[in-house]
């Protein structure tokens, strides 16, 4: 098999030899031109020159960064729209506190288990598993999901409970309107 220039893997690979030949090629210029002396006063001036400006641009970078990542943080966008859909586990059955919610519901699934470990595990329409907590006796885990695909989603134990593991499902229906 010949390599073609069309494969991505080839491409990088090209690109990253072309690379380190031309950095290779910098240094060897750079090395061939210093074999005179320099005096150590003229090193230092230009390296704190240098150290400053590079430290003035990371502290603008980490500012920039940090700035911009303010927004995107779940308690800077205000109160929370979400409908808490109460969810409990027990062997071998699920309780939830809602059967129909909208289409395009922001939910937060409150999950928690009345005697041993469940797997919560929350299935779309087309069958992908689109979230999981762990349903624990005396804890409440939080999933925070939007259920835009209207159909029925399946709720079943991703954690094997006991006996009858295989007959806990749900059924979770959302609605057009």
């Amino acid at each position: 098999m010949e390599p073609s220039f069309g494969n991505p893997q080839i491409a990088v690979i090209v690109i990253f030899g072309a690379l380190s030949l031309a950095l290779a090629a910098v240094f060897a210029l750079i090395a061939a031109q210093t074999r005179r002396d320099v005096p150590f006063e003229s090193v230092q001036r230009v390296g704190y020159w240098i150290r400053k400006r590079w430290l003035a641009f990371l502290l603008v970078l980490l500012v920039a960064v940090v700035g911009g990542s303010l927004f995107s943080l779940p308690y800077s966008s205000g109160a929370d729209d979400r409908t808490v859909v109460r969810v409990s586990g027990g062997q071998f059955f699920w309780s939830i506190s809602h059967e129909r919610l909208p289409a395009g519901t922001r939910v937060r699934f409150d999950v928690t288990s009345v005697d041993v470990n469940h797997g919560f595990g929350i299935y779309d329409p087309d069958g992908r598993l689109i979230g999981s907590v762990q349903a624990m006796p005396g804890f409440h885990n939080e999933l925070d999901l939007t259920l835009d695909q209207p159909g029925s989603y399946f709720i079943g134990c991703l954690e094997y409970c006991g006996r009858d593991h295989h007959l806990m499902s749900r059924r979770l229906q959302v609605t057009e309107d």
